[in-house]
């Protein structure tokens, strides 16, 4: 019955990479769609005094929602390898998505590293340069979503594909 694939537990665990891959890709994507309006050149000087309230909110109110996105696609696609029965997602061939998930969601933190002095600039306002700050930042951050978002997006809809197919 396809209307009890939503309330039965177990279907909900295999799914739930998908859908937070899912809404951690998309989140990524309206981050680099909102933030690349201020790179309007004809506003550089109101952006570079804009820019460090804005990002300080933006960041204090985005960080929880992407570090808890990733940590729900790490965790569920964890149990989904803890606690399928037997040989089920080999069997199905979506023991190896369900891992790629997890690899490619711990490798979304594997910017932190590049993202960091980028934020620190521009939320400590790095004046003139909180523009240019930005720009640097989206480039890391269009690599990060293009690369490691996409990847463990791809793994976790293969995942949940391959263990519903029969």
């Amino acid at each position: 019955m396809a209307s009890g694939l939503f309330f039965d537990p177990i279907a909900l665990l295999r799914i739930t990479p998908a859908i937070s891959a899912t809404c951690s890709l998309w989140f990524g994507w309206d981050q680099y769609e909102f933030l690349q309006l201020f790179l309007d050149p004809s506003k550089q000087d109101l952006v570079n005094q804009l820019l460090p309230s804005y990002f300080s909110t933006f960041f204090n109110r985005a960080a929880p929602r992407v570090v808890s996105l990733v940590f729900i696609t790490i965790v569920s696609s964890a149990a989904n390898l803890w606690y399928a029965p037997g040989n089920l997602l080999q069997e199905r061939g979506s023991f190896i998505w369900y891992s790629g998930g997890i690899v490619f969601a711990i490798g979304h933190q594997v910017y932190f590293p590049f993202v960091l002095p980028k934020i620190r600039a521009i939320v400590g306002d790095a004046k003139e340069k909180n523009v240019t700050e930005l720009r640097k930042w989206l480039y890391v951050h269009n690599w990060r979503t293009l690369t490691v978002d996409l990847a463990g997006w791809v793994c976790c809809v293969a995942a949940a594909v391959k263990t519903f197919s029969a």
